[in-house]
């Protein structure tokens, strides 16, 4: 049998609770041997977004404490199939690939180039967050093909948004599902205070 190995793209700005639930969610559930986070320098679709040096930084003091956790760094400014997923495949030779990804982002996933293919090549595992489990399902049927497998993974963290957690910081209020290994780098960086991003 194939090794699975689980691959989270997205920008984790900054990462929190309900990212790694999600992460150790879909590594039990799908037996995947490792997943690991990739963070990209220049998301679709995300504007202001904090250097990606900061987001790596403290995307590997969060998975300290997790093993099967991992962070890779790519040199593409976002993921795409034609470029990033030749460099995991080759990374991660005969092991299976499975792409974590919540309910909204694989709304997109038929506007991708070269979607088909990526169906073909990988496996998916989504996090419906606040939508149901049909939901997803709806949203699968509507992908130019199946993907290669699929898991649904629900916890109970699903609500928790980096945007919110931002905006707690900058008013000095506890951020839900904020991670309190990042308070000292994130106090130390002056991030997501009103200073910083003026």
């Amino acid at each position: 049998m194939k090794k699975r190995v689980g691959i989270f793209g997205g920008s984790f700005d900054p990462v929190h609770q309900g990212h790694l639930a999600f992460a150790l969610a879909a590594a039990s559930e799908a037996a995947l041997k490792r997943v690991y986070f990739l963070p990209e320098a220049r998301p679709p679709r995300k504007r202001d977004i904090t250097d990606v040096a900061h987001r790596v930084a403290m995307l590997r003091r969060a998975i300290k404490p997790y093993p099967q956790l991992g962070v890779l760094e790519q040199p593409d400014d976002q993921f795409s199939v034609a470029n990033t997923m030749p460099r995991l495949e080759q990374h991660f030779a005969g092991s299976q690939i499975f792409l974590l990804m919540g309910l909204e982002v694989l709304a997109y996933v038929p506007s991708w180039p070269f979607a088909e293919q990526l169906l073909a090549r990988c496996g998916l595992i989504v996090a419906p967050r606040r939508e149901s489990r049909q939901r997803v399902v709806e949203v699968v049927a509507a992908l130019p093909r199946a993907p290669r497998a699929l898991y649904i993974v629900e916890t109970s963290d699903g609500a928790v948004s980096s945007t919110d957690i931002r905006s707690a910081i900058a008013t000095s209020t506890p951020g839900v599902g904020s991670l309190a290994s990042l308070d000292a780098y994130i106090k130390e960086h002056h991030l997501y205070t009103p200073a910083a991003n003026a």
